[in-house]
């Protein structure tokens, strides 16, 4: 069988995905691929420019290729993704973690104290089980519960606590519909479903065709549903002056801060993401929360 230079294959992979990535992404992509296949380091090319593949390895990377083209994330192909120097499992039933995310948990890691104990926590939308698991770590006492409406996305996390060796608690529930039977919290997290639906076409298509839907767009009608229904739960389950932080669209900061006063948050923070948008919100409970004009008490 003939070989292949590694170095002429990377060209291809440029060639071929140039219109879809940009080429330090593709190079990138092209190290996830030949590290995951045949445990190739990402300086190989620049350590060993004649490096070569046998035709059956090629194919390999060829047949990577070919599912990139079609707009499948390299993620979903080698079913990992990094996140907080974690190796996670991903499916097409979650979302690929973000780094914007990463920034969620290392905002709670500055404003919880780490000698903080017996905590408890929530991750609402846990998909693969990254911000839950990621808390845990920090908190080794603390006691992580993780809820999603999705029975693969909480097979996807239960796999991911196995191997990170972390203890969670999963749960199958709808937060609009949570029920009665949950315990109280010191802290609740999210990072809901909030992409507007006429970004839609917009977005690249690996992104748009290969992630689930379910957890990436807000609903039509009223954007903002999810975080009511966050806002709803924590106002029922958080202590007081237990903290909620939400990921957010760039373009809702001040109506996710808005929704946050109703409710009865205080020391509500809006924070901007490494690139200067709005992405993040925090409020503190302080007890009462009003809605349809009236006082309640939890």
């Amino acid at each position: 069988m003939k070989p292949v230079l590694l170095k002429a294959l990377r060209e291809k992979f440029r060639r071929d995905l140039g219109e879809a990535y940009p080429q330090a992404e593709i190079d990138v992509i092209f190290s996830m691929l030949a590290a995951h296949f045949f445990g190739l380091p990402r300086t190989i090319l620049a350590m060993e420019p004649g490096k070569e593949l046998q035709e059956e390895d090629a194919l390999l990377m060829l047949g990577a290729l070919g599912e990139l083209c079609n707009h499948r994330p390299v993620q979903y192909i080698i079913g990992r993704a990094p996140f907080m120097e974690m190796d996670l499992q991903v499916s097409p039933a979650v979302l690929i973690p973000r780094p914007e995310t990463a920034e969620l948990v290392d905002w709670i890691l500055e404003e919880v104290s780490p000698e903080s104990t017996g905590l408890r926590m929530l991750d609402i939308g846990t998909g693969s089980g990254c911000i839950a698991l990621a808390l845990k770590k920090c908190f080794a006492d603390a006691e992580v519960h993780a809820l999603d409406l999705s029975k693969e996305a909480l097979g996807v996390a239960r796999s991911n606590a196995l191997e990170q060796q972390a203890e969670i608690l999963l749960r199958q529930a709808d937060v609009c519909n949570p029920g009665s039977d949950w315990p109280s919290f010191d802290l609740v997290v999210s990072n809901p479903p909030y992409v507007p639906l006429r970004e839609q076409e917009t977005m690249a298509p690996h992104v748009r065709d290969s992630e689930p839907h379910m957890a990436l767009f807000a609903s039509e009608g009223d954007p903002l549903e999810f975080y009511r229904c966050i806002c709803h739960f924590a106002a029922q389950f958080l202590k007081v002056e237990g903290q909620l932080f939400v990921e957010i669209h760039k373009d809702f900061g001040g109506e996710v801060v808005a929704l946050f006063r109703e409710y009865g948050f205080g020391d509500i923070v809006l924070k901007k993401d490494i690139f200067g948008r709005d992405r993040f919100v925090r409020g503190r409970w302080k007890g009462s929360f009003l809605e349809g004009g009236s006082q309640k008490k939890t």
